[in-house]
């Protein structure tokens, strides 16, 4: 019996370390198993931190500013403003607002998708402020409209065979009278492009008829306050020539009325105020008569226009803004 006691114990004693090598064995696989853990874990991080992968970020800056369809956008607003300011040029002496924001839908229709469809460069000078635009491609988008408002007059020069000759001479007049309807019809114009732009639930065709009948209240409610500011320049001219002696006219082209007279509408666009004129003395007497040969014509485009245009863009645009951002956050 002692013997087989004593077997035992040398049997438990032979197995203990067995278990112990074994528990050591386990651990030091255990070890590794950690190590190799935080070995593999150990490129991740610095896979994480290496991130600097901006190589091509000028190319990227660069890209931003400077569209790859610069050339397009400025050959649409081009085309674009060359057709409005014809139809503003048709249409100005009795300066139909229908025919005007009817032009203007069927435009941004054709390229509204390439350069948004300013033709207008109040409306560029608008967006820029709601920063809708980049800086840098507002100078390309106001040297388009422009060039084609003049590839409108030049056309109009050649078919009347020069007799459409624009003057600049009344460029740096100034009319308060002319400058609130400009700004007020401007105003109400940017106020419906915000809202049009500003709705993303709108189809491009429902966009493009909220922005041309936009131009056409515009032009509706300039020309309603535009008689008002006429009957008032005329009665002070009135009064002023009540008190002096009036000498005799020589010269046809003489103006004998204040110059909010000679205004047929509001233009609510520089570009096409380049090509539209002012009315003349025959002209006031008869509004179907063309001028006479020795009538001088005055441009529309003056510092009164410019003014109150690119203000009351940016004051349009800003205010829906600011309504919109105040119905939002009541929401």
């Amino acid at each position: 019996m002692a013997t087989k006691k004593t077997t035992k114990k040398a049997a438990t004693a032979k197995s203990s370390p067995k278990k112990t090598t074994a528990a050591a064995a386990t651990s030091k696989t255990t070890v590794t198993r950690v190590t190799s853990k935080t070995e593999a874990k150990k490129p991740e991080v610095k896979s994480t931190a290496v991130k600097p992968v901006r190589t091509s970020s000028p190319r990227k800056k660069l890209d931003s500013k400077l569209p790859r369809n610069l050339v397009n956008i400025v050959l649409a607003e081009v085309a674009g403003t060359f057709i409005l300011t014809l139809v503003a040029l048709f249409s100005a002496y009795m300066m139909t607002p229908f025919y005007v924001g009817l032009a203007l839908v069927v435009l941004v229709l054709g390229i509204g998708a390439i350069s948004g469809a300013h033709i207008n460069p109040a409306v560029t000078f608008g967006l820029w402020t709601m920063r809708k635009l980049r800086a840098i491609l507002v100078p390309f988008y106001w040297a388009a409209q422009f060039l084609g408002a003049m590839a409108a007059v030049v056309l109009m020069g050649a078919i009347s065979s020069g007799s459409f000759v624009i003057n600049f001479d009344q460029f740096t007049t100034f009319s308060w009278a002319i400058f609130a309807v400009e700004l007020v019809g401007m105003a109400v114009f940017m106020f419906g492009i915000s809202a049009a732009l500003s709705r993303t639930d709108l189809k491009n065709t429902s966009k493009a008829v909220v922005i041309g009948m936009s131009l056409t209240l515009g032009l509706v409610v300039s020309g309603a306050l535009l008689p008002l500011a006429q009957n008032a320049a005329v009665q002070k001219y009135q009064e002023e020539q009540a008190n002096a002696t009036r000498q005799t006219q020589q010269l046809k082209d003489q103006r004998t009325y204040p110059r909010e007279v000679y205004i047929s509408g509001a233009t609510l666009n520089p570009a096409v105020a380049l090509a539209v004129t002012e009315k003349t003395n025959s002209q006031l007497q008869n509004a179907s008569a063309p001028a006479q040969k020795t009538e001088k014509l005055y441009t529309r485009l003056s510092l009164e226009v410019i003014a109150a245009t690119l203000v009351g863009a940016a004051l349009g645009g800003n205010l829906f803004l600011l309504i919109n951002y105040r119905n939002k956050e009541e929401e």
